[in-house]
């Protein structure tokens, strides 16, 4: 692997896909922005598919588990991703026994795919809890006053919420009773796996990080 430099400002997500010169120029150091670029689009504008990866960790069978997350925060610096959860769901207990996890973006309009791995923990308490908390919007809030943890069988469709909030928003009190169920899910990456597509011939490449370097390597698409 080769030592790349890291873009001081990270590029924005191209809106085409790469083909001709922008194909043919491609550097690691520009795969390496990619890797921050497609995360960072996906915190920072809300309608684009980018905010809602796909999420794996490792089942307790040793399977693969795989839902989608909804991204909340970026730190491009400590390579610092944060969602909300559950703190009843399947995944925090998965993560609690296995930290190892993987995120996966793909970008219709570049056709490009980023696939980070790493390690996640799960934090219930504190002030970076209290914080996120205070930023979710109420509608966000009231999905942690559904009842029974994500996942539980049902005999019929239901929302799982408690019938006094159904169909609606309840007043920020009420809302305050879902906070025990509230977690924050932080997932550091330590390296990407950058997939260029394109009609004239793929590129990927492999990115390692470290503190504050990274090394790079070509590989067949």
């Amino acid at each position: 692997m080769s030592d790349i430099h890291l873009p001081e400002v990270i590029p924005p997500v191209p809106s085409v896909p790469c083909e001709g010169d922008a194909l043919r120029t491609l550097t690691l150091g520009d795969m390496a922005g990619l890797a921050l670029a497609l995360p960072k689009e996906g915190v920072e504008n809300a309608r684009s598919p980018l905010r809602k990866p796909a999420f794996a960790t490792l089942a307790e069978e040793g399977g693969p588990a795989v839902r989608t997350v909804f991204l909340r925060g970026m730190e491009a610096g400590s390579r610092r991703l944060t969602a909300f959860t559950d703190a009843r769901s399947r995944k925090v207990a998965e993560l609690e026994r296995d930290p190892r996890a993987a995120l996966l973006f793909y970008d219709p309009l570049s056709d490009i795919q980023v696939r980070l791995t790493g390690r996640s923990a799960i934090h219930r308490t504190g002030e970076l809890v209290g914080r996120a908390w205070e930023s979710a919007a109420p509608s966000s809030r009231r999905a942690y006053l559904v009842t029974a943890p994500p996942g539980s069988p049902s005999a019929a469709p239901v929302s799982g919420l408690p019938e006094d909030v159904e169909g609606i928003i309840p007043p920020l009190e009420r809302l305050e009773e879902g906070r025990l169920n509230f977690a924050l899910l932080e997932f550091i990456f330590e390296e990407a796996d950058v997939v260029v597509l394109s009609r004239t011939g793929h590129r990927r490449a492999r990115i390692r990080f470290s503190a504050d370097a990274a090394r790079g390597a070509w590989l067949v698409p």
